[in-house]
């Protein structure tokens, strides 16, 4: 069965989580640190919650996938009727859309391509990994970078943070392929005309799945 009970509970709990982020912790954050600082902190307590979670209470990826789908469809939806959430939204930056968009379509297309990943500890993490990455690395290069230069811009010290970060959880958990795709990663957000949302998570997916399905 690819959706269980538990899975729809899970689910319901966890979108409980994400909007108690997103509607009340960010706006107690804004206040302190401004909306830059903000949409990187419901990158991590949003999506890097639930991609840590995901592969310990859910039977299959689907309800992520369509609770992943379900968000980037309001999170449109707000934008299309003007109703931007200011202390994280930016009308210049879609990037929580991409964020939701991302975080869906690669298990998605992991699921697409292997129908059975999430019973394997090792291809479950092809997909999760780079979720963790645009999660939490981008997550901490973004507030590293607004402590240290006051302003948004790709530097050194926050991508310094991003690859320790990226380069230790992947190597923890996929070993040396893990240890790669975390440096590609962190490649992959100083990529200009892409927003990292995109390039961080798609990327370090092809990466893996090209690893371990060729070499």
């Amino acid at each position: 069965m690819l959706i269980t009970i538990s899975d729809i509970a899970w689910g319901i709990a966890l979108s409980i989580w994400v909007a108690i982020v997103v509607l009340y912790i960010s706006k107690l954050i804004s206040k302190k640190f401004g909306a830059y600082v903000t949409r990187k902190a419901i990158h991590m307590l949003g999506g890097g919650i639930v991609a840590v979670l995901s592969p310990f209470v859910f039977n299959s990826p689907l309800v992520p996938i369509i609770t992943s789908y379900l968000i980037m469809a309001y999170l449109i939806t707000i934008r299309v009727l003007r109703k931007e959430m200011s202390w994280f939204m930016d009308k210049e930056n879609l990037g929580e859309v991409f964020f939701a968009f991302s975080f869906g379509t690669v298990l998605l297309v992991m699921f697409i391509l292997d129908p059975n990943y999430w019973t394997s500890t090792d291809l479950i993490y092809v997909a999760v990994l780079p979720l963790i990455f645009m999660s939490f690395g981008d997550g901490i290069t973004g507030i590293i970078r607004n402590f240290v230069y006051k302003r948004r811009v790709k530097g050194l010290w926050g991508s310094m943070g991003m690859l320790i970060f990226c380069a230790t959880v992947g190597y923890f958990v996929l070993n040396i392929p893990g240890l790669i795709a975390g440096i590609l990663a962190t490649v992959a957000e100083l990529l200009p005309y892409i927003d990292d949302n995109i390039s961080v998570p798609f990327l370090s997916f092809l990466f893996l799945y090209l690893f371990v399905r060729v070499l």
